[in-house]
This record gives C-alpha cells, sequence and structure tokens, in this order.
C-alpha cells in the first residue's frame, strides 16, 4: 500500500534537489533546503498514514459506501445511542432496504469497490420413507389384548424443506403423511399427521399449519392447528396472533365422532374413538425490558364444536336381558324399556374466554428474580333449575365443585365470570437458594386452552443450602387444599414436607453420590365431614439412593419405606418396602459399540387381613387386632436389554421384561374345591414376561437406510387361584415384522 506514495516522494525530492543545486547563493540554499526537507518529511508522513488508515479492518472495505458508524451521526434531541446486543441496535427492515440500496452506488475515489456480503444460511431438504409390516398373533382371551390380529402395513412419508428467500428471509415446509389398515395405530386409513409452511423474516413470521402455542400457563399453552403470527412492532414490542382448531388429528376438522371407533367391535357412544375439536383463538403483546424480563397482554379464546360431541345417552333393557346404550335423542326401540338412574349427559360443551397480564423480573446483582400473572375468565355456565335430575335435564344436574356453576354451553346461555393467580419468586444468597410458589385458581375459573385443576390453592416453599462441596442439605414444604368459595362442609388439605442430605465428592470414593432423605404425604379434612367423606391419612417415606460409577458402567440403588398411617380405619394402615438396583454402561473396542442395561425393582407390601375371608377389612365386626393376620403382597419389576453396534452394516438389539406380582385375596371358591367354606384366600396376581429382539442392516453401511426384522413375544398370565376352574382372562401375543427406513437428504 505505501509502494505508489514513497515512489512520488522521490521523484519530487530529485527535481527539487537539482533546481537548488544550481542556485548561485548557497546560504540561501541551506535555508530552503533545510524548509523544504522538514516539509517533504511532513508530507511523507501523511502519505504513508492515509494507505494505512484506510486499509484498517472494519472500515472502507467492510463496510458499504453510504453507511455510516454511529459515531459519526448526529443523535436527535431526546434520543439515546442503542446499545450493543439489544433488540434496538438492530436495524429494521427499512434501514436494511436503504443501506442494501446505497451499497450500490459508486466507490469513492482511493477507496475499494468491494461491498460486504452477509453470510445466508443454505437451504436443506429432507424426505424419510418408513415402512411397517408386521404379523400378530393372539392366542387365549383376544378381547383383553390391544394388538390387532392378522397382516398389519403401516408406512410414513416425512417432507421437510428448509430454503432462503433472498438475503432476509426463508420459507419452511413440515408434512408427515401415514397410512396404515390397523385400526390400533390410526382409526383412519390415509390420514395427515402433521403439516405446517412457515415464513420468517426479520421482523416477523407466518406459520400455517400445526404449532405450539405458548402464551402463558392460565390462558394459552397447547398445540394449534391453524393460523399463527407474530410480528416486532419496535425494539422490544413483540406481538402473537393464532387463530385454528384444537384437534386430535388433521382429519378430525371434517369428520363428526362417529368416523372413528374401534373397527374390532360396534360403535358405543360413551367412548368414541374421536375426542372433540374446539375452534381457539388467542392473542399475546409482550413489551421485553432488558434481557430477561417482560410484561405481556394475554387473550385466549375456546369454542367446541359441539357437533364433535356425541348426545346424551341412556340405557335400555332388551327383551333377551341385555342392556343396550341408545341416543337420548332417539329413545328406546320398541320391545326395550329404559333403566332408570343410567342416564349419561352431554359432555361438557365449552364456550371461554381468558384475559391476563403476567411478568417476569430478573435483578441480577441480587441474584433475585420472580413471575408472575394475574388472570380473569369469561364461561357460559349457570346454576341447573330446582329439582333438575339425569331424567329431566340433559346437561350435568350438579357441579363437580359444591357451590361453583356448571360450565356448559349447551343448556346455558349466560357468562360466569373468576379469577385466578400465580406467583413464583426465587433467590440466591451466597450458598443459599431459595424458591416459593403460590397458585390460586377459584371454582368458577376456567381455561379452555390452558386446562387447570378448579378451586385448587397451592404453596410451596424449597431450598437448598451447601454446606461445603461435598455436601448439600434440601428442603421443601407444600400445602393444597380446596373449598375456596366454603360451601361445602369441609376442606381436603393435603401437606407435604420433605428434607434430603446429599453427599459427594467422598473422600474414599469421590464418584460415588449418597442421598438420603425424608418426605411425608398427609391428607386431611377439617370441618363437619359426612362419615363417607372423612379422611385422615399420612404417607411417610424415608429413602435412600447410592450411585455407584465404575468405570464405564453406572450402577444405582434405591430404597425407600411407605409407612401409611390411616387413622380413620386402622385395619387399612400398611407398610412398604421398595427396593431397586440399576445398571447401565457402554463400551467400545475397535469400533465396536455395546450398550448393556438391566433394572430389578421389588415392591412387598404387608397389609392387614381379616381371617374369616368372607369378610371385608372395614367390616364392623371386626373390632379387636386378633380378628387380622399379616399378608404379603409383592410386585417385581426385571429389565434387561443390549444395544451392539458393529463397525460396519449390522445393529442388534435384544430386550426382556417382566412385570409380576403376588396378590393375596379372597375370592369364593368352587364347590368342587371347597364345599363347606365357601370364601378362601388365593393368590390373584399376574406375571407378564416379554421379549424383542432385532437386526438392523444399514444398506450400505449408511445409517440413513437401514432394513429391521424384529420377533416380538409377551405373555399374560392371570391365574385364577382355585385350580378347578378355569382360566379365561390369560392371553399370548406374538408379533414377528420388519421395517425399511429411507432418508434423503439436500
Amino acid at each position: 500500500m505505501l509502494v505508489r506514495p514513497l515512489a512520488s516522494v522521490r521523484r519530487l525530492w530529485s527535481c527539487v534537489f537539482r533546481f537548488f543545486s544550481g542556485a548561485r547563493n548557497s546560504q540561501d540554499t541551506r535555508v530552503v533546503k533545510s524548509a523544504v526537507f522538514r516539509s517533504l518529511l511532513l508530507l511523507l508522513f501523511f502519505a504513508a498514514w492515509a494507505p494505512a488508515a484506510d486499509s484498517s479492518p472494519g472500515q472502507a472495505e467492510a463496510q458499504p459506501v453510504g453507511s455510516h458508524s454511529n459515531a459519526a451521526q448526529p443523535l436527535d434531541d431526546g434520543k439515546q445511542p442503542t446499545t450493543a446486543g439489544s433488540d434496538e441496535a438492530k436495524p429494521s427492515s427499512d434501514k436494511q432496504d436503504t443501506r442494501s440500496q446505497n451499497s450500490q452506488l459508486p466507490s469513492a475515489q482511493g477507496t475499494s469497490s468491494r461491498t460486504f456480503t452477509p453470510d445466508i444460511e443454505p437451504g436443506q431438504t429432507y424426505f424419510e420413507l418408513r415402512y411397517i409390516v408386521d404379523g400378530t398373533d393372539i392366542q387365549g382371551n383376544r378381547e383383553r389384548s390391544f394388538l390387532h390380529p392378522g397382516i398389519n402395513h403401516t408406512a410414513e412419508f416425512s417432507f421437510f424443506s428448509n430454503e432462503p428467500i433472498g438475503e432476509l428471509h426463508r420459507f419452511e415446509i413440515l408434512a408427515v403423511g401415514r397410512y396404515t389398515n390397523n385400526p390400533q395405530v390410526d382409526p383412519e386409513r390415509n390420514s395427515l399427521q402433521r403439516a405446517y409452511m412457515r415464513l420468517q423474516g426479520p421482523s416477523f413470521e407466518i406459520n400455517l399449519g400445526d404449532a405450539l402455542i405458548n402464551f402463558s400457563r392460565l390462558t394459552f399453552n397447547q398445540n394449534v392447528r391453524g393460523l399463527t403470527i407474530s410480528k416486532k412492532m419496535r425494539p422490544g414490542l413483540k406481538v402473537i396472533g393464532t387463530a385454528g382448531f384444537f384437534v386430535d388429528r388433521w382429519g378430525s376438522l371434517y369428520r363428526d365422532y362417529t368416523a372413528f371407533r374401534d373397527l374390532t367391535g360396534p360403535p358405543n357412544p360413551l367412548a368414541p374413538g374421536k375426542p372433540y375439536s374446539r375452534f381457539v383463538a388467542g392473542t399475546r403483546l409482550e413489551q421485553r425490558i432488558g434481557r430477561a424480563s417482560w410484561i405481556a397482554l394475554n387473550w385466549s379464546h375456546g369454542k367446541d364444536l359441539q357437533q364433535s360431541l356425541p348426545d346424551a345417552t341412556l340405557a335400555c333393557l332388551g327383551p333377551t336381558g341385555l342392556i343396550n346404550i341408545r341416543l337420548l335423542s332417539a329413545g328406546c326401540v320398541a320391545g326395550e324399556a329404559e333403566v332408570v338412574g343410567f342416564r349419561r349427559p352431554f359432555p361438557d360443551a365449552v364456550n371461554n374466554d381468558v384475559i391476563s397480564a403476567d411478568t417476569n423480573v430478573d435483578y441480577v446483582p441480587w441474584h433475585f428474580g420472580f413471575r408472575g400473572e394475574f388472570a380473569y375468565s369469561w364461561t357460559s355456565g349457570g346454576m341447573p333449575p330446582a329439582g333438575a335430575n339425569s331424567m329431566n335435564f340433559v346437561c350435568a344436574p350438579v357441579s363437580p365443585i359444591v357451590g361453583a356453576d356448571v360450565l356448559d354451553a349447551r343448556c346455558f346461555s349466560t357468562q360466569v365470570g373468576d379469577w385466578a393467580g400465580r406467583l413464583e419468586a426465587h433467590e440466591q444468597i451466597k450458598k443459599l437458594t431459595m424458591r416459593t410458589d403460590y397458585a390460586r385458581y377459584e371454582p368458577d375459573f376456567f381455561s379452555s386452552n390452558a386446562p387447570q385443576i378448579r378451586d385448587l390453592q397451592d404453596f410451596s416453599v424449597r431450598g437448598e443450602y451447601e454446606l461445603t462441596r461435598s455436601v448439600s442439605v434440601v428442603g421443601s414444604w407444600r400445602r393444597s387444599n380446596d373449598n375456596l368459595n366454603g360451601e361445602r362442609n369441609f376442606t381436603n388439605v393435603v401437606r407435604a414436607p420433605e428434607g434430603r442430605l446429599v453427599l459427594r465428592g467422598l473422600p474414599f470414593y469421590r464418584r460415588m453420590s449418597i442421598e438420603a432423605g425424608y418426605r411425608e404425604r398427609n391428607l386431611d379434612t377439617p370441618g363437619t365431614p359426612g362419615p363417607l367423606d372423612v379422611q385422615k391419612r399420612s404417607t411417610r417415606i424415608p429413602f435412600l439412593t447410592v450411585t455407584v460409577p465404575a468405570h464405564l458402567a453406572n450402577i444405582t440403588f434405591n430404597y425407600e419405606h411407605w409407612h401409611e398411617i390411616n387413622a380413620v380405619t386402622q385395619q387399612l394402615s400398611t407398610d412398604t418396602d421398595v427396593f431397586a438396583i440399576g445398571y447401565r454402561a457402554h463400551y467400545s473396542w475397535s469400533r465396536w459399540e455395546f450398550s448393556p442395561t438391566g433394572r430389578f425393582e421389588i415392591q412387598r407390601l404387608d397389609k392387614h387381613a381379616p381371617i374369616n375371608a368372607a369378610l371385608t377389612p372395614t367390616d364392623i365386626t371386626l373390632l379387636f387386632p386378633g380378628d387380622f393376620f399379616s399378608a404379603f403382597d409383592t410386585n417385581r419389576t426385571i429389565q434387561a436389554g443390549f444395544l451392539l453396534d458393529t463397525p460396519r452394516y449390522f445393529r442388534f438389539e435384544g430386550s426382556y421384561k417382566e412385570f409380576n406380582g403376588l396378590a393375596l385375596s379372597p375370592l369364593e371358591a368352587s364347590p368342587q374345591l371347597n364345599p363347606q367354606q365357601p370364601f378362601l384366600y388365593f393368590n390373584q396376581g399376574f406375571r407378564r414376561p416379554s421379549w424383542r429382539g432385532a437386526v438392523t442392516y444399514k444398506i450400505g453401511n449408511d445409517e440413513n437406510r437401514t432394513v429391521t426384522a424384529f420377533y416380538v413375544r409377551t405373555n399374560n398370565f392371570f391365574p385364577t387361584g382355585d385350580p378347578t376352574v378355569p382360566d379365561v382372562r390369560s392371553f399370548r401375543e406374538t408379533v414377528i415384522g420388519g421395517s425399511i427406513v429411507l432418508r434423503f437428504r439436500k
């Protein structure tokens, strides 16, 4: 960069030297030479500095012509300079358009003509085809199996594309389709599982199709199929709007509930295969304050599509003695009589609006933060008329909450309002970390798009203190209660204290950790409850967990003792011991990968069983401890498996699972076994072992092209206890099949 300026200086110095060499007065010559020499040195300094300044990084070559730094721009009155890293420092779309236009202007003389081009993330395209075929055989009681016998086919196709549009926008599309003839996999043969199209820009995002909307905990928090738009109005201010449907699948948008059912049996209006469909909409206006704080306003709307809900039903007794479930609108057919007391009302049809304000504040210097939200809802509902029952009122005649309204848009046009709120706070003071949560949901508060438990007040506090680097103490306490309106004569109160000691980095084995603690779960019903409502139970649980890393393996041991005290009915008190040991490891050598797992758990329940098997533990004639004996029920869980990945082509998988239990229960014996004593204690447990093996072949040793063959066998044994009674509950399932997975990326 300095060659051309130095050459010009040399030529100028040569001309001046020859000129003054011919001067007659040597004294004048020396004076002039000195002045010229100083001037030339000054010119040489500026000539060398100017190109160096022009060539410094981040100036002429890195910044387009016409764009100026913030330091060179005068600030408007009342405006402050933007902060680096904040949303305000990001240029808006108008500024970016202006900058791109100015970059096309001709370069100034003496500067580089190159302009800065931002890096654009390349696009990508992804295809996946997955096909599964299996043959399922069921032996024994087929009605107890969830599988579909016969040859079952399932094919899924997935497509994903994300491509840039210009320099500032991107377009993304996703679609997942499925074909199956197995109604246990999907009641639709051809279905669209998931799909969306998304357009993104510097300050906006438009999504059409599936989207997970998460406004706040009390207004909107679920998946929606519809249109969602997000727009940054100005730095820190964003608005989000959505409208669509909450539904289990795309096909449910244009079918009623009778379209989806179990194809292996007759339709059952009480349990339709397709759940309800709901129209939803919502908006969120959020203003961010700093990096981690915000304040926002939310609105949520949900309205059930009544044509997607089953009608009210009644029970009809036929001439053969069979009970049939009929629609209430159709009534019983000729020759049938209605069974009194078995009418089922309409499922609740929701028409609900919720508004809320939520905020989050984090003050880093104090290590303190809190979140809060207040919401108010309006829901179609009201109080049923006096004398309403299942025979003369199609909606629920009584609210599940005493003193609250029945929320159903089918029978009420009035709106019922109520509120809810929550508050969370956390703080860290040196080695002490504390967190507290409080939530209150009034009896008539309802949020269709963020389901919550009505009539609940919950408070919890948790603290953790680090005594040393190896020792920590954790404590928590929680309290919950209902009956917030005080309309019921008693209140359910749950208290749950807990404390634990955590040891890690022990001197004799630093990788081992030990966690020991104690927790309780207490239920009480203060007030004046009736004989069937009074409860006073307490479950006391000491526990111990030991984790021992051993080279490439990890071994865990767990023990818990559940001491359940029933102060109202003491004979229902029990003691349970739980032991569990687990093993997990990962070994690799010469590109072989082997991952074994194993777990064994046993639960042993000690209960009080009446000596007379014909009596229940709560029989009023059982007054003394001698009327009972200690009976033990046992549940076991055995799990073992492995994954072997070879260096090339093959992957092997195997697993074994077994769930079994021994339950000593009274059973009426057959006359052939004991005609003198009809009730005896028998084992009413179960045993369910299961095996699975799979071999995967990678075509061309490519993980994106695989063929898998698998075998699954499950036995479900339910002993009758009485050897003279035939087994009509047990069944066995065998599944043999294969799958092909093809993935293509671009």
